[in-house]
């Protein structure tokens, strides 16, 4: 709620809290500066007597309730008729009907406001119990996110702890806990902007690469640089994207610039190219192997199935000055329309 939104339900909670005796005496005062309003402008001529008594009942029907407002009403008429009906009789015609008028009109007011009063209030709470209800859910997202994050940093340690102790099948377990390592970095930046129901590529991608020169920039001499459009992706199809570059930059450490020494630079771009967008990841690196052909394995198996949960396809160019990989995958995901 707005600072003034607040400032008027703690204000009127605290006038209907009021005794009725002092809502009442409250009311009387504004029927009473109604009266002295109405006589500087027009003194005691019959004109008009009940015009100016009707901020007065408004007012008193919206701060204290409806019953301060019908209040209101017939003290305002009692003093018209006193003060301000001339010398004319009440019985005549036209008084009757200008007092019945006021009457009705004050009643209406006094009924109307006190249900604009109440259906407010009804959705000023509403909206409380609704963002209550966000922050709940915030806090168990939050919960859920630390756990999975634990959980996966454990399977991780398992792996690694079984291949120091199975020399046989070390490497395959280094592997495997080097891939839920994959998954548990992408969880953790996800976990991010998981109170949105959409992820902005440009911002996603620029720190996920942010982690690698984080982790490797100081231990080998490989630039990582980022060229990113801002698109909004869901969190499902922007965490397969993310699997995705994490795969192909870790396989461009691996196998682009094989011994550890050599400089160089990787560069992950993603722009959107008519209906499609475009996840490139390149390297400067030691390009194809002398036969000429690609390198297959558990990364490239698993790059090409994220890419067709996408809808998409995997594209590579290798030569002598490095390698290109291309993630290209439909705007709209499978089975929707743009």
């Amino acid at each position: 709620m707005s600072s003034m939104r607040q400032y008027y339900m703690r204000t009127a909670l605290r006038l209907r809290a009021w005794p009725l005796a002092a809502r009442w005496a409250a009311t009387a005062l504004a029927v009473g500066a109604a009266a002295a309003v109405r006589f500087a402008i027009f003194g005691w001529t019959a004109d008009l007597p009940f015009v100016l008594f009707f901020p007065a009942v408004l007012g008193a029907a919206i701060l204290f309730n409806h019953g301060s407002g019908i209040f209101g009403t017939a003290l305002s008429a009692v003093l018209a008729v006193w003060l301000f009906m001339g010398d004319e009789p009440l019985s005549s015609r036209r008084n009757i009907v200008r007092l019945v008028l006021f009457c009705s009109v004050g009643g209406f007011i006094a009924v109307a406001a006190e249900s604009l009063h109440q259906a407010y209030l009804e959705a000023e709470r509403a909206h409380s119990r609704a963002i209550e209800a966000e922050q709940r859910i915030a806090t168990l997202l939050r919960e859920f996110r630390h756990r999975v994050h634990n959980d996966l940093q454990r399977i991780v340690a398992v792996l690694r702890l079984q291949a120091s102790r199975t020399p046989e099948a070390k490497a395959a377990l280094q592997e495997a806990a080097d891939r839920v390592q994959v998954i548990a970095r992408v969880h953790d930046r996800l976990g991010r902007d998981a109170s949105d129901a959409m992820v902005d590529t440009h911002r996603f991608l620029h720190e996920l690469v942010a982690d690698f020169r984080s982790s490797v920039g100081d231990l080998r001499p490989i630039g990582f640089f980022v060229q990113a459009e801002a698109h909004q992706l869901s969190l499902a199809r922007m965490g397969a994207v993310g699997l995705v570059v994490n795969e192909l930059v870790t396989n461009a450490l691996k196998h682009a610039f094989p011994d550890g020494t050599r400089e160089g630079a990787i560069n992950v771009k993603f722009h959107r190219e008519g209906h499609d967008y475009i996840v490139c990841v390149a390297d400067d690196g030691v390009g194809s192997d002398r036969t000429g052909t690609a390198r297959e394995g558990m990364g490239t198996q698993l790059v090409k199935a994220f890419a067709a949960q996408l809808g998409g396809r995997i594209e590579v160019e290798r030569d002598a000055t490095g390698s290109t990989q291309r993630l290209i995958f439909p705007v709209a995901p499978p089975g929707d329309t743009e």
